[in-house]
């Protein structure tokens, strides 16, 4: 079975897509799939988290690839990279409309992050109206207060009428603080492992995902990339 690509996509930074990206590839570690990553954003957050977790990684510990492809090689590369890995997860750039369009074409899902303030709401339109026709899209409300927040629920309301919303985070320090020595909130956070594991659960079964594919052999990310490039 090919491998799913996902993009996580903001027009705007703060709405915590790259944690997002790091919170699903844990999630999918977990279920013993081949993940990796790709970081289109310019600030590299997602790979100085990458960095961070593989530089004292024991050997044989699954781990997320990290895959140098530039944003207009994407399409003309994901058939290598289905057939590769069970999952790839794309974090976008902010703010570029035509690369988010381009790469989101050869994407199975796009997921949106969104907090339930008036400006990443405002934000919600232009990225619909953007990926309209182009890609499926789906919505995660992050960094909710609470989980009884009333803003919370109202914002559910207005982004469940432009398109699915599949999982909720909420604001604390279980998806801030694990980053800094290379982990995430799923995995060293009792509540975040719950969000993360609705989240990942809801993804895995919009797309069909298998919980586990042994491929029979090891790739490393130099090799991915050479292939990729060649």
């Amino acid at each position: 079975m090919d491998g799913t690509i996902i993009m996580v996509a903001k027009l705007k930074g703060g709405a915590g897509a790259t944690t997002t990206c790091r919170e699903l590839a844990a999630a999918a570690l977990a279920d013993g799939l081949d993940v990796a990553l790709i970081d289109l954003d310019g600030q590299g957050t997602l790979t100085k988290w990458w960095n961070r977790r593989t530089k004292d990684a024991a050997l044989g510990v699954r781990q997320p690839e990290l895959l140098q492809v530039a944003a207009e090689q994407i399409p003309a590369t994901t058939k290598a990279l289905r057939a590769r890995y069970d999952l790839i997860v794309i974090d976008s750039p902010p703010s570029v409309a035509d690369t988010i369009r381009a790469v989101a074409a050869v994407t199975d899902l796009v997921l949106v992050p969104a907090r339930p303030t008036t400006d990443d709401l405002d934000a919600v339109g232009p990225i619909v109206r953007l990926l309209h026709d182009v890609a499926d899209i789906a919505f995660i409300q992050t960094q909710v207060p609470n989980v009884r927040s009333r803003d919370g629920a109202d914002a559910h309301v207005l982004l469940a009428q432009r398109a699915p919303v599949v999982g909720r985070t909420t604001f604390r320090a279980e998806y801030s603080r694990p980053p800094s020595v290379g982990s995430t909130g799923f995995e060293m956070g009792k509540v975040a492992a719950q969000e993360v594991g609705a989240l990942w659960a809801c993804v895995r079964e919009r797309l069909a995902i298998p919980v586990s594919r042994d491929t029979g052999k090891a790739v490393s990310g130099d090799d991915v990339t050479m292939g990729l490039e060649g």
